[in-house]
């Protein structure tokens, strides 16, 4: 069986001071969590913990080098097919 897995790319944050991007992700009617670990250096992440079926909802944020952290981007979803 093949792993299910859901591509997030975005534009890239241009700021001279940015550290990395943090991912958030959240099922309907649910709080968004963060889902990296550590602050993502591209503007791309690939999430493989997603279940056959489900649709998922994902923003990204910035973080400078000192920590700060902006408001979140639009959302966008994916509905991960059932087969």
């Amino acid at each position: 069986m093949q792993q299910k897995f859901v591509d997030v790319t975005w534009v890239p944050n241009t700021e001279n001071d940015l550290a990395g991007y943090n991912v958030y992700r959240h099922e309907q009617n649910e709080a968004a969590a963060r889902i990296n670990g550590e602050l993502v250096k591209t503007p791309a992440f690939r999430d493989s913990n997603v279940a056959a079926g489900h649709t998922y909802f994902y923003s990204v944020t910035a973080v400078d080098l000192r920590g700060n952290e902006s408001a979140r981007s639009q959302e966008t979803s994916e509905t991960v097919p059932a087969q």
